[in-house]
């Protein structure tokens, strides 16, 4: 249940191993994935660390000036309560053996991939960080658990910390490779809304009163998957496929924008705003910084996403009833996606165990059963629903959208 860069991940590696595989995605299988930057960062760990002691602050900053948007009702009692508890503490015990793992696992991934056929743009280079103090995120690197390679260096006129183990993919490209790859193997894309699934019988309930048989159940439905009761919440950013000529990738710490340079274009992406909702007029304020740091462009594409993050910011993988469970991965969602998608597929095969990335660390879900709350139905049924899906402008349409 779900087709993000996650599902289509868990979906591949059921699919590699024999399963007959349907993924169930109401939308374009995909959508809110492209909306990212398509940076991966291997070894480094900090973006994600929301519950840092400084973080709030930052955060209150960057709404205060424009760059960001709180709503809320985002957010749920749950994750609040949960955030408050994982403040400003370290993770819980084997957390970084685990996040080392995600990354040496999913690097070797993309690497394979690229290796059989780069139709995705993957390439391994430097990512500059520029609007920052450099000299205190050196320092910051080298107390990382993960020890990031990383070095001062210059980009766009600033001086920059760079980061050396990063790589980087074009979003869509990669998508139709997976996409691809999935159909090959026989696995089928259902285009429907997954409204629910009851556990007992592993029967998914599908718009129209159709269904789904399933011997097992994998949601990887980004933030929605808090109906079972993992806390996650929504941060929405905004990507462009535009015709800058960037020269290098990077991410301006003032104004919030990430820069990937492809052939013939230019990812731009930008926001990490608190906000499920459906107005999507802070896009206009990435243009404008992006214009600023890259001068005027046309854009030819425009992709929303929703990062799942989970109150300590590290990712979740488990079992909730009888169901697995794969979300949460926040900025990192690209980066992790083959890794996390194959413990959820191991778990759906009856493999493994989620150790340190189980959901237990914010206090048991809905029972060991799903039990019956106000997400779930008289019936025991999980309630998903729809979502409306975000804008998205064709390959096939070239425009130009001056802010």
């Amino acid at each position: 249940m779900g087709g993000g860069i996650l599902g289509l991940f868990a979906a591949l590696h059921l699919a590699r191993e024999g399963a007959d595989v349907a993924v169930l995605e109401r939308g374009e299988p995909g959508e809110w994935s492209r909306a990212a930057a398509g940076i991966l960062e291997f070894t480094r760990f900090s973006i994600n660390r929301i519950s840092a002691r400084g973080y709030p602050a930052s955060y209150l900053r960057m709404a205060l000036r424009g760059d960001a948007r709180i709503r809320a009702g985002a957010l749920g009692a749950r994750w609040v309560l949960s955030y408050l508890r994982a403040w400003g503490r370290e993770p819980p015990s084997g957390m970084w053996e685990a996040v080392r793992w995600l990354g040496e696992y999913s690097r070797s991934e993309y690497r394979a991939m690229a290796e059989a056929s780069n139709d995705f743009e993957y390439a391994e280079e430097p990512l500059h960080e520029v609007g920052g103090d450099v000299g205190a995120a050196l320092e910051e690197a080298r107390r990382d658990p993960l020890s990031p390679r990383v070095e001062a260096g210059e980009c766009c006129g600033m001086e920059s910390l760079v980061y050396l183990d990063a790589a980087r993919l074009s979003t869509g490209a990669f998508i139709s490779r997976i996409l691809g790859e999935l159909r090959g193997l026989g696995a089928r894309i259902v285009r429907a809304a997954a409204l629910g699934v009851r556990p007992a019988s592993g029967e998914v309930l599908l718009e129209g009163g159709r269904t789904e048989g399933a011997d097992a159940v994998v949601v990887a439905a980004g933030y929605r998957t808090r109906a079972l009761g993992v806390p996650v919440a929504p941060f929405k950013g905004y990507g462009f496929l535009t015709g800058a000529r960037a020269r290098a990738m990077f991410v301006d710490l003032r104004s919030g924008i990430a820069v990937v340079p492809l052939r013939g274009r230019s990812k731009l992406t930008g926001r990490f705003d608190l906000d499920a909702g459906g107005d999507h007029s802070p896009a206009l304020r990435v243009l404008r910084r992006g214009r600023e740091a890259l001068g005027d462009f046309a854009v030819y594409e425009m992709a929303v996403g929703y990062r799942p993050c989970t109150p300590d910011g590290f990712p979740v993988v488990d079992r909730v009833g009888s169901v697995v469970v794969a979300t949460g991965a926040c900025r990192l969602g690209w980066t992790y996606a083959p890794a996390l998608g194959r413990l959820a597929a191991d778990l759906a095969l009856g493999r493994g165990s989620p150790g340190a990335l189980g959901a237990g660390r914010f206090g048991p879900p809905r029972g060991g059963v799903l039990r019956i709350g106000s997400d779930i139905g008289s019936e025991g049924t999980l309630k998903c629903g729809p979502q409306p899906g975000p804008p998205w402008i064709p390959p096939s349409t070239r425009y130009t959208w001056r802010a």
